[in-house]
């Protein structure tokens, strides 16, 4: 797999080392550095290493909010984002018995409590954009007509309330990353008498919980469905969260069976009927980050992958 960019010279437990491959078949994209994966150095340290200029390491993949929001002031290195294709949002726990989220009006409700903005900015620092549903601003299938659930704080007491929800605490399980968007979110509960409750999900989860954060893949037009949606609500779905929904497949035949000019227009749809039946917390989709020396031109691919062929050395 090494053949299309680079080739692999050196391979040990400590390092992959790779040369730009010469014959790469396009030229304007072929490589120009040598590349050399440490997996000795510590992320923290070679964050320390970016902002120093100490040349050890020019580019740290995958830093959390939190730490880009700590990365130092400094003339050697900067924090660079791309906005990447995924999202993060919170899953309904439909399963559990007695599940109040199974009424769209509570899951409504609850939308509606939450500030995603004062989310984005308290609990990533800004490192993020807000969606209104599942695909990202921009994006295939994203309805430009769509806009985020608003935030009425009043409605969705009103709403709790009415359901018996009044005064309720919230358990949220969410990754030990995303511990501070949890408190956030649970700064907005606490406007309308709700509470909010962290559980790390490296540990035991609770069959109670209500509401888990997943970080997914927005859609993508290289696949022919929206598996983004299928992953959530499908009648195959190993992450279904609730109760089969023939609204829902019956959107999904229509959307394998669409003509290719027509699928987009079928894509907005689905997304449009996940806002109407709040299907999800929606919240926002995070950038990815990274800490980059002034040394290097890097540019980071629309993907998930961890891409290096176009860096550069600057000078």
């Amino acid at each position: 797999m090494l053949t299309e960019g680079v080739s692999l010279i050196d391979s040990r437990s400590d390092r992959v080392v790779m040369e730009p491959n010469p014959t790469y078949w396009n030229p304007a994209r072929r490589p120009t550095v040598r590349i050399v994966y440490d997996n000795v150095i510590g992320k923290d340290a070679g964050i320390a290493s970016v902002a120093s200029g100490d040349g050890r390491v020019d580019v740290v993949f995958d830093l959390t909010p939190a730490e880009a929001k700590a990365f130092p002031q400094s003339d050697k290195g900067r924090i660079q984002t791309k906005k990447a294709k995924t999202i993060l949002t919170g899953v309904f726990n439909e399963n559990k018995p007695g599940s109040v989220w199974r009424d769209p009006a509570v899951r409504r409700a609850l939308n509606l409590a939450i500030d995603r903005q004062f989310v984005l900015d308290q609990g990533a620092y800004g490192y993020g954009t807000v969606i209104p549903a599942f695909i990202q601003p921009g994006r295939f299938g994203a309805d430009p007509g769509m806009s985020p659930l608003p935030h009425d704080p009043e409605a969705a007491r009103a709403h709790l309330e009415k359901a018996g929800l009044g005064g309720r605490e919230i358990v949220i399980v969410s990754s030990p990353a995303w511990k501070e968007v949890v408190e956030a979110i649970g700064q907005c509960l606490s406007t309308i008498g709700l509470s909010a409750r962290f559980v790390s999900d490296r540990g035991d989860l609770p069959e109670d919980f209500d509401i888990k954060l997943e970080w997914y893949f927005d859609w993508t037009p290289q696949y022919p469905v929206a598996c983004m949606h299928r992953e959530f609500f499908g009648r195959d779905a190993t992450l279904r969260q609730g109760p089969e929904d023939p609204e829902f497949d019956a959107l999904y035949e229509k959307l394998l069976h669409a003509p290719e000019a027509q699928t987009e227009a079928v894509v907005r749809e689905v997304e449009r009927y996940i806002q109407d039946r709040s299907k999800a917390l929606f919240l926002y989709a995070p950038f990815t980050l990274f800490a980059v020396s002034e040394r290097v031109a890097f540019t980071p691919y629309d993907t998930c992958m961890s891409e290096l062929a176009e860096t550069r050395i600057k000078g």
